[in-house]
């Protein structure tokens, strides 16, 4: 059971005490003042000699676990680095007492919520920072669509439970939903709650579609069935018979917004990109997250330094090609055009070398890339090195993979085999020149035919390996990555469009 707080309107702490040392202040439960006290006597970075644990930077909080105490805790603290957020903090309150308020008030509708028991300011260099406590979940761990059955029920039933109670939370997603060793979830992330009635039908399916947002398939992907189970059965009240509609469209609303929103965080400090503080007159350089070495931001940064002789020049720039690296130099606006076009296609699920940094200089720019140890698929075709079995496996790869692209809103105007590469020992195709990667709205499949007419006379140019089974593997595959990601496409029309433009792409290339 759920233990009752205080109701939504009056959320305080109970038997709560004032903390102060120095600028750092708190509010806190009797059971953790004094040690408290003692941790704010240090600045943040002091707090790992004190036995806390840093688990989490990100560019809006930290977040370190250890002890206060007997009691076992999370502590949260924000960051007010942006003009924006110290105005949002001036108007709406510290971060830290917002969310110490939401967790009580999500208590008090009797929602599984992490237990908060201390907010306040805390030094960190010479600001102080908004942070909040809260009690840690035994055992907790993230919520994940490969847990059991029983708990992907009980996780619905809460999701259920958080949308009939009226509570609004825009950033309820697996990881801020810990499972403990019982195999019960708790919230513990809630930053945007705010109680606002009963949703509507939409609001319920938005709220699903953000949380099964790792599906292909949203909450509709078969991983989230028992999941969806536990939802509807939470209630005796049945639902909308169109839900499952409402379901689909929010979850391609969903995708359609994101994909861009993922697009940014190509160029901001973030989990998946750590950029270089700004120097006056340096180059600036961006880092993606989290396959990255110390040995590797080395290697790029002394290539940057003295690039070797280009292994290809072209209009566009040069091309170099190391043992581990592709390195592409651009002008500063397309090198940032491809760096995010690689973040594009990460978030797609399209087969493409692993993006490692951009290096803007005053002039251009350099993108570095994990080099694929492989030649072109026009090479391994012209020199007979793959078997019809091999060639109807990678058809069947590429459809998937450029159906995948099409579904996502994206288009690529270079698709042809000396741009495509066979990753080693696998059927996996690879897009390896992104330059022309142009992102759409997802309903307008303008550009489509276009695209599957360029691969179309690549195709009849390599020879037609494998002739029509060939296609077929790769028409499959295409229909499949729409069909999985919930969309619709016109796909005889753009077959007419991609034979029309696969005949003009032979009469301008006619030797």
């Amino acid at each position: 059971m759920v233990p009752q707080g205080p109701t939504p309107g009056n959320a305080s702490l109970p038997q709560s005490t004032t903390v102060e040392n120095g600028e750092a202040t708190a509010m806190a439960g009797d059971g953790i003042a004094e040690p408290l006290r003692e941790l704010l006597g240090q600045a943040v970075d002091g707090w790992t000699a004190l036995g806390f644990e840093r688990i989490k930077e990100r560019t809006v909080r930290s977040v370190f676990r250890g002890a206060l105490g007997e009691i076992p805790v999370h502590v949260k603290l924000f960051r007010a680095d942006k003009l924006s957020d110290r105005a949002r903090d001036s108007l709406r309150g510290e971060r830290g007492r917002r969310e110490f308020q939401h967790l009580l008030r999500a208590r008090a509708l009797g929602l599984p919520a992490a237990e908060p028991l201390a907010f306040g300011m805390a030094r960190d260099g010479d600001t102080l920072r908004s942070f909040v406590v809260t009690r840690t979940v035994e055992a907790g761990v993230p919520f994940d669509f490969e847990m059991d059955k029983t708990t992907h029920h009980r996780t619905g039933a809460l999701l259920r439970q958080v949308h009939d109670c009226g509570a609004r939370t825009t950033d309820l997603h697996p990881g801020n939903l810990l499972i403990d060793d019982a195999g019960d979830p708790w919230l513990v992330d809630l930053t945007s709650f705010r109680h606002a009635g009963d949703p509507r039908l939409a609001q319920r399916a938005h709220g699903l579609a953000l949380f099964c947002q790792a599906l292909d398939g949203g909450a509709l992907d078969d991983r989230a069935r028992h999941l969806l189970e536990g939802y509807r059965a939470a209630a005796p009240l049945p639902l909308a018979p169109d839900f499952l509609e409402h379901l689909a469209l929010a979850t391609r609303r969903w995708r359609a917004n994101a994909l861009p929103a993922f697009g940014r965080r190509s160029t901001r400090d973030c989990r998946h990109t750590a950029t270089d503080a700004r120097r006056s007159g340096q180059p600036r350089w961006f880092w993606h997250l989290p396959q990255l070495d110390a040995a590797t931001r080395e290697r790029c940064r002394a290539f940057a330094e003295e690039p070797p002789e280009p292994t290809r020049s072209g209009r566009r720039g040069a091309v170099w090609l190391t043992d581990e690296l592709a390195v592409k130099q651009r002008d500063r606006g397309a090198a940032r055009k491809l760096w995010r076009a690689s973040y594009w296609l990460l978030f797609a699920g399209v087969e493409a070398p692993r993006p490692i940094a951009l290096d803007l200089q005053a002039d251009c720019g350099l993108v570095f890339t994990a080099r694929i140890d492989n030649e072109s698929l026009a090479a391994e075709l012209s020199r007979g090195a793959l078997d019809a079995a091999t060639i109807t496996a990678c058809a069947g790869a590429l459809g998937y993979s450029v159906g995948r692209l099409h579904a996502h809103g994206l288009r690529n105007r270079d698709l042809k085999f000396s741009n495509l590469v066979r990753l080693p020992d696998t059927h996996r195709i690879a897009m390896v020149d992104l330059d022309g990667v142009r992102r759409k709205p997802v309903l307008d499949t303008r550009g489509h035919g276009a695209d599957l007419g360029r691969l179309l006379a690549a195709f009849r140019e390599a020879g037609a390996p494998g002739n029509g089974k060939t296609l077929r593997a790769f028409l499959r595959g295409w229909l499949r990555a729409h069909r999985d990601l919930l969309q619709r496409a016109p796909w005889r029309r753009l077959l007419r469009r991609a034979e029309q433009r696969a005949a003009e792409w032979a009469r301008t290339h006619e030797t």
